[in-house]
């Protein structure tokens, strides 16, 4: 080998090693930097070449994921996008039923299909959504009802799509989407924005069901508001001021089922003291007429016993079959000094004279459970100055602490006892004090009612 040659393979050689380090590589153990000779460079030149394959390999690697995270980003931003359409729709309305419609119309755009259709079960009725044909969806769905746990369905085959709409026991339906145009089969990506879609009408659908309990809960409330000032109206505003007498009614609910009144009728104090079975409007509803039939027959020309019993009769004929009233009927005639009354299977009259207390029994069955012209014999108590009558409702004996321990009987007959001497309006006030305060707020379960008379 010439000079010249030699020199040219030396500046080859030399090209070579500064490529290969600029290359950062060292992986080639068997290059020689001092050999010069023809199969030194080629050593090194077949090293080079290995290593700039590889280096070419491992860009071309690097694309391909590039690509991929790219083509990912844009999927996440498409389905983003999607959503973020989405949230715009359902937040148009408080009622998503109006605007449901647009939501598949998304889906539909971004999950081209044959049929893209959302079946809402509501009310027991199945209501369809879609721009499309629905006939192979609602086949699908007809047998996706029968199915206990409803889970996501994809069928490569058909294919199909079915994504469930649902919150803990409560099904709304699903999206169904059958025959995919722009590919095979359903992806993941169509399968996470139907899923999400889901997930916001589900919310949605949750949100309507807790606005229209709050609307229909808010109704009755205003509703009851107004049935309990109507009732409240029912009872006396004012009481006769020849004679002393005080009562009062507190319903366990907005309204109750029972009734107290005392008037005055041909110069007589008139009281009545009723309980209602049951509880809530329906016992509400049959107390006011009770009162429509007493108010509307106290004034006619019977004596008080036939008055009664026609009660009687007027109750039995429209009450139902298991409902009745338990009452005190009475009429007290400051001429005679008598307290003639019917006590139709109510708590006992308490009589007190002087702290001494005389009990008078049921002397009848409940008004509303037999008709009959002669039911109610009535019976007469002889009155002495300043003896004091208690009726009341078994609503103050069951009154509850927060320990559910009552009230009791007890208590209402030491009460009367203690504080017979007091007029009838304080003995009232201080009578519901003293159960409220036993009671510490407690909720209560039955309505109380009093009405407390002093000759």
């Amino acid at each position: 080998m010439n000079s010249q040659e030699n020199s040219g393979l030396k500046k080859l050689h030399r090209l070579i090693l500064e490529y290969y380090q600029k290359m950062g590589k060292g992986k080639c153990t068997d290059i020689d930097d001092t050999d010069m000779t023809v199969e030194g460079v080629a050593k090194a030149f077949k090293c080079l070449m290995n290593e700039t394959q590889k280096y070419r390999q491992e860009l071309e690697d690097i694309s391909l994921m590039m690509e991929a995270n790219l083509e990912e980003i844009s999927n996440t931003y498409d389905l983003l996008s999607s959503l973020l359409e989405i949230t715009d729709v359902l937040s148009e309305s408080v009622n998503p039923f109006d605007v449901v419609l647009e939501v598949v119309d998304i889906i539909r755009r971004n999950v081209p299909s044959e049929e893209v259709v959302l079946f809402i079960f509501e009310s027991g009725q199945i209501r369809e959504f879609s721009r499309t044909d629905t006939k192979r969806s609602r086949v699908f769905f007809n047998s996706y009802m029968l199915i206990n746990t409803h889970k996501a369905v994809l069928d490569e085959k058909v294919p199909l799509m079915a994504i469930p709409i649902e919150a803990g026991k409560d099904f709304y339906g699903a999206f169904v989407c059958v025959g995919k145009k722009n590919g095979p089969f359903y992806s993941a990506a169509d399968r996470k924005l139907a899923e999400s879609a889901a997930k916001q009408l589900r919310i949605a659908f949750s949100n309507y069901k807790y606005f229209k309990a709050e609307l229909e809960r808010a109704a009755i409330q205003k509703e009851l508001s107004i049935a309990y000032d109507i009732q409240q109206s029912l009872f006396p505003k004012r009481f006769p001021e020849n004679f002393k007498v005080a009562g009062a009614s507190i319903p366990a609910h907005d309204v109750g089922g029972d009734y107290y009144d005392a008037f005055e009728l041909n110069g007589k104090l008139f009281i009545t003291v009723a309980d209602v079975s049951g509880k809530g409007v329906p016992a509400a509803i049959i107390m006011s007429s009770f009162r429509s039939y007493l108010k509307g027959i106290v004034h006619s020309n019977m004596n008080f016993e036939e008055l009664v019993n026609y009660l009687n009769h007027l109750v039995s004929s429209d009450i139902a079959e298991d409902r009745f009233v338990t009452a005190v009927v009475g009429i007290f005639d400051p001429l005679t000094n008598t307290f003639e009354y019917v006590n139709a299977g109510h708590d006992p009259i308490i009589h007190s004279r002087n702290g001494n207390l005389n009990f008078f029994e049921s002397s009848g069955i409940p008004f509303g459970i037999m008709d009959s012209p002669k039911m109610y014999k009535s019976e007469k108590i002889k009155m002495n100055k300043n003896d004091t009558i208690v009726i009341y409702t078994d609503g103050i004996a069951e009154a509850r602490d927060l320990d559910k321990r009552e009230y009791g009987l007890d208590k209402i007959y030491d009460f009367v006892r203690n504080f017979d001497d007091l007029p009838p309006k304080d003995m009232l006030e201080m009578l519901i004090e003293n159960v409220a305060n036993f009671s510490h707020g407690a909720e209560q379960h039955d309505d109380m009612t009093v009405l407390i008379a002093k000759i």
